[in-house]
C-alpha cells in the first residue's frame, strides 16, 4: 500500500477565525476547517446546512510549555507529560512498569495515563500521511515496517497508521467475545481512534507517561429540567437522547434547533467533549445512568468532528458495544470510530481490517 495521504483526507486548519467561543474545560480538538459530506467547504452561517460542526465553535485552546527537562506541561489540564517518543513498543504491563520507574524533571511519580487523560492530547488536525493526531511539541513518529511482522491484520494495515499508545484504562466488557481475556484501551495518534487490545500476549504498543492529579473524572449534577451539568468540564448535557438515529447533517441540525430547559444554544459536541462523559467502569452502556440515559444501550453517538483520514466521515463514540459486521464487540464500549456522514452506503457493509459495522445513522446528545 502507498505511504502518502488518502485522496479523501485533507489539510485541516488549526482555528476558524469566525468560530464562536464556548465554555468548558476540555481542550479543544483544534479542528478549524469545515466540511460537508465530501469536501472541505467555507464554514456556514447560523441557520444554514452544515452549521454547528466542530470548527464553528472554539473551546479551551490547547496550551503547552516545554520545560526543557524532558517534560511538557499542559496548561489546560494541569497534567505534565513525557516529551519523548519510545521506539520500542511494549506490552501493557511492561509499559506500566516503565512509567513507574521513570525519573525526569526531578520527579519519579510518573504513571501510565488513563484513556481520558491520553485523549486530552488528541489533535484533530490529524490525517494519515499529513500529520499525526498530536501537537508537534511532543516527539512522535511512525514505526518501521517491522511493526507488521506477525500482525493478523497486516493486509489492511501499514506502518503509517500504527500509532497505538497504551492507556491505563482496562475494558470491563469482553474482548472479541473471549471471556477471560483482559484488555485495555489505547489511542492511536496516527489514525485518530480509540479501541482496546489485550494486555498480555503479542499486543505491544507505544506508551507516554504522565504525572499530576487525576484529570477528567466527571462530577455530574442533575439539573431537574432534562439537563445534567458536569462540574469537571463546565459543560451542560442533554440528559437523554430522543431515540431517533440520524445522519450527520441531521444531527447537526437537531442540536441547532433544540429548545430545552429554556435554552436554545445547544450544539452537537465535538469528539473530545463527547468522550469526556464515557464511564469506563461500565460497558452496557458505558455511561453513568444515574445521570445520563440512553434510549438504546447499543447506541453510538455522533460528534461534530470530521475525521481527517476520510472527510466523508465524522467521528462517533460507542456507548454500547463497538461491533464488527457480525455483531462481535471488537473495539469496546467507550471506543471512538468514524461513520459515513450521509448514511450507510448499500455497497459497503464493513470497513477497516476488523470490518467495523457501518451504521451511518447514529444517536444524538446535545451539549451547551
Amino acid at each position: 500500500m502507498g505511504t502518502g495521504p488518502s485522496s479523501f483526507s485533507a489539510d485541516i486548519a488549526g482555528a476558524n477565525p469566525s468560530a464562536r467561543p464556548v465554555g468548558g474545560k476540555i481542550p479543544d480538538t483544534r479542528q478549524g476547517s469545515c466540511f460537508d459530506e465530501e469536501r472541505k467547504m467555507a464554514c456556514a452561517a447560523p441557520g444554514q446546512t452544515y452549521y454547528g460542526q466542530d470548527a464553528d465553535y472554539a473551546g479551551a485552546t490547547p496550551s503547552y510549555r516545554d520545560n526543557r527537562d524532558g517534560s511538557i506541561s499542559d496548561l489546560v489540564t494541569g497534567l505534565t507529560w513525557e516529551k519523548a517518543h519510545h521506539d520500542a513498543r511494549l506490552d501493557y504491563y511492561a509499559a506500566e512498569s516503565a512509567c513507574r520507574q521513570l525519573t525526569i524533571g526531578g520527579h519519579n511519580d510518573w504513571r501510565l495515563p488513563d484513556i481520558k487523560e491520553l485523549f486530552s492530547l488528541a489533535d484533530f488536525r490529524g490525517a494519515q500521511g499529513r500529520r499525526g493526531y498530536i501537537d508537534d511539541i511532543f516527539d512522535f513518529r511512525a514505526p518501521g515496517s517491522e511493526v507488521l511482522e506477525g500482525d493478523r491484520y497486516a493486509a489492511s494495515h501499514r506502518p503509517q497508521m500504527m500509532g497505538q499508545t497504551w492507556s491505563a484504562t482496562k475494558y470491563t466488557g469482553t474482548h472479541f467475545g473471549r471471556p477471560g481475556v483482559e484488555a485495555a484501551f489505547f489511542f492511536n495518534f496516527l489514525d485518530g481512534h480509540i479501541k482496546q487490545a489485550p494486555t498480555k500476549g503479542n499486543s505491544k504498543l507505544f506508551y507516554r507517561c504522565v504525572r499530576g492529579p487525576r484529570w477528567g473524572q466527571n462530577q455530574f449534577t442533575d439539573g431537574g429540567d432534562g439537563t445534567v451539568d458536569d462540574l469537571a468540564s463546565a459543560l451542560t448535557w442533554q440528559k437523554r437522547d430522543d431515540g431517533v438515529s440520524r445522519t450527520w447533517p441531521e444531527a447537526l441540525a437537531y442540536c441547532q434547533r433544540l429548545d430545552l430547559a429554556g435554552k436554545r444554544d445547544w450544539r452537537l459536541p465535538n469528539v473530545k467533549e463527547l468522550q469526556s462523559i464515557v464511564d469506563y467502569r461500565q460497558h452496557a452502556p458505558a455511561l453513568d445512568q444515574r445521570y445520563l440515559q440512553v434510549s438504546d444501550p447499543r447506541g453510538w453517538f455522533w460528534s461534530s468532528t470530521t475525521h481527517g483520514d476520510d472527510i466523508r466521515q465524522a467521528d462517533y463514540v460507542c456507548f454500547g458495544a463497538c461491533t464488527d459486521v457480525d455483531g462481535l464487540d471488537v473495539h469496546g464500549a467507550g471506543a471512538q470510530r468514524s461513520d459515513p456522514k450521509r448514511g450507510a452506503p448499500a455497497s459497503l457493509r464493513g470497513q477497516g481490517g476488523q470490518r467495523d459495522e457501518i451504521r451511518g445513522r447514529n444517536y444524538v446528545r446535545c451539549v451547551r
